[in-house]
């Protein structure tokens, strides 16, 4: 959240969410190489093969689970944490190993792509998360991007050997991959890259009664406005708020823009979007644990630097959400489940038994609309974080009627908790939080544990109504948004791309990220954004 609100940041904010009080919910988007992979919180993880086996069920061919591993391979530089230092993949740092919990399925990772995954920091905190959440009945899994992703463990970073972010920016822009003995490498082409250029909108023109995509305009650093000519086809990687916005700039929606030539409809812009919500609880523990508070004391930040700098280690190698437990809701609320199916209220859109409902983040500080509000005291505190990973609610990404400051405004749209099944789960995750809290509590490097926010004499479990009422206060989205311009068949009426990622109806244009998800995964996007990108 540090990068939030600065130049590297969009700044981009929902509308008020009726559902939630009227709230309006940041949505952070990086604006820098890289994208947001340069400013989120580096987990890599790709979610459930049964996901992608839907998005192919959906009508996509080639997007099977078994299709797209290889690609996620393809990309992914995994780095081996059992190799000695001195081997020339090993260690460049002196990480202090936890090997229990550095366990994975090597059949599932590639060795020898540009981005860089490996394990780092882990407070001792994290690790008394990961046994309660084994205590309470989760299993340990041996790899969030094996051959299962339910359960408990750290999660895998996109962090490299030096302790680096490995954006996408340095994995595939690196001086190793556009440069050979120092010079530019044949095989890569060659890559301009425009700094300062917001694309106004992309350029269509009719040959022989087909609408071909010819190319882009863009502002630069004088606004003034340039075009640049595509040789093949435009490629559109704006991201799922980015993406619709300038196809609806571009006169390519489902009507006509009062300021906007209407060049092709396409119902689906903008349409069908999804984000990952959540809801923390913060704790209080003992002064003592192993916690990113505990390590944050003005005296200690020298030595905090001299760690990072001369050895590589210590909490600035630390993503923060260092683990997490994926769960599904039959396992840990069965009362809740059979209770909803005897209503005839229950709905589940998760893509099968092996997809998870929900995941709980670990972070070892105090967490409250992500970092903006501080903590109350000096005290110690964790935070965890109830994910809703397969919400029933969706809403859309528009553009304003008129120009303001020079812009189109992006107006997101979540609608977040439009359906009242989301929040009602949510106050089941937030049982199982609280679960897991207290096991925490009995751990002794963490207990003592008291519920600092909310406070279970302000909102008790037994008053369900308190609970929603606090789910949509406090609630924060996850910065997972997708689908907007999402893959289909012709026979969807609100497809926007084909399973190539053509647009419907436009030559030579296709869309590349996260927008064309067919349905948001249970996964941290990154890993299959960057994995449709290779595909």
């Amino acid at each position: 959240s540090s990068c939030w609100h600065k130049e590297i940041d969009w700044n981009l904010t929902s509308v008020p969410q009726v559902h939630a009080y009227g709230r309006v919910m940041r949505q952070p988007r990086g604006k820098l190489l890289g994208g947001s992979s340069s400013i989120n919180a580096m987990m890599y993880h790709r979610g459930p093969a049964s996901d992608y086996d839907e998005w192919e069920m959906l009508g996509n061919p080639g997007w099977s689970y078994k299709e797209c591993l290889y690609y996620f391979k393809k990309a992914e530089g995994f780095n081996d944490p059992n190799l000695p230092v001195g081997h020339p993949k090993g260690p460049l740092t002196n990480r202090i190993r936890k090997p229990q919990y550095e366990t994975f399925e090597p059949e599932f990772h590639g060795t020898e792509g540009p981005w860089q995954i490996t394990y780092h920091h882990l407070f001792d905190s994290t690790e008394a998360f990961i046994r309660a959440s084994v205590a309470e009945g989760v299993p340990f899994n041996k790899d969030f991007n094996g051959s299962s992703t339910l359960g408990v463990n750290r999660v895998q970073t996109f962090i490299d050997r030096h302790a680096v972010r490995s954006s996408a920016s340095r994995a595939y822009l690196g001086p190793d991959q556009l440069l050979k003995d120092a010079k530019p490498r044949q095989d890569r082409g060659h890559v301009r890259i425009v700094y300062g250029a917001k694309i106004v909108r992309v350029l269509i023109q009719k040959r022989k009664g087909v609408k071909v995509a010819i190319g882009a305009e863009f502002l630069d650093t004088n606004h003034q406005i340039q075009r640049v000519m595509a040789v093949r086809e435009v490629l559109l990687c704006a991201g799922s708020f980015g993406s619709p916005h300038i196809l609806l700039a571009s006169g390519i929606g489902p009507k006509a823009h009062p300021t906007i030539p209407h060049i092709h409809t396409l119902a689906g812009v903008g349409q069908n979007l999804q984000d990952h919500i959540g809801v923390p609880i913060t704790f209080r523990c003992n002064s003592n644990a192993h916690t990113a508070i505990a390590r944050g004391h003005w005296y200690q930040i020298p030595g905090v630097i001299y760690d990072y700098k001369v050895n590589g280690v210590g909490v600035l190698t630390s993503q923060a959400s260092e683990s997490a437990c994926f769960v599904r809701l039959e396992d840990v609320a069965p009362e809740f489940v059979a209770r909803e199916k005897a209503n005839g209220t229950w709905q589940d859109r998760s893509s099968g038994p092996r997809s998870p409902h929900f995941e709980v983040i670990f972070c070892p500080t105090y967490v409250l609309h992500h970092g903006t509000i501080p903590a109350p005291d000096g005290q110690n505190y964790f935070t965890l974080s109830g994910l809703l990973l397969n919400p029933i609610s969706s809403g859309q990404v528009t553009i304003s009627d008129v120009v303001q400051d020079g812009k189109l405004e992006t107006l997101i749209d979540p609608n977040y908790f439009s359906d009242p099944f989301d929040v009602r789960v949510m106050t089941e995750v937030m049982r199982f939080i609280r679960r897991i809290g207290a096991h925490m509590g009995r751990d002794p490097t963490c207990g003592p544990v008291v519920e600092a926010f909310p406070g279970e004499d302000k909102v008790p479990n037994e008053d369900e109504a308190a609970m929603q009422e606090y789910v949509k206060r406090e609630s924060s989205a996850f910065y997972h948004p997708t689908s907007t311009c999402h893959m289909g068949p012709a026979s969807d009426p609100l497809a926007v791309v084909d399973a190539r990622l053509n647009v419907y109806g436009i030559d030579r244009l296709r869309v590349v990220d996260a927008s064309v998800m067919p349905k948001l995964p249970a996964a941290h996007t990154c890993a299959p954004t960057i994995m449709i990108a290779e595909k």
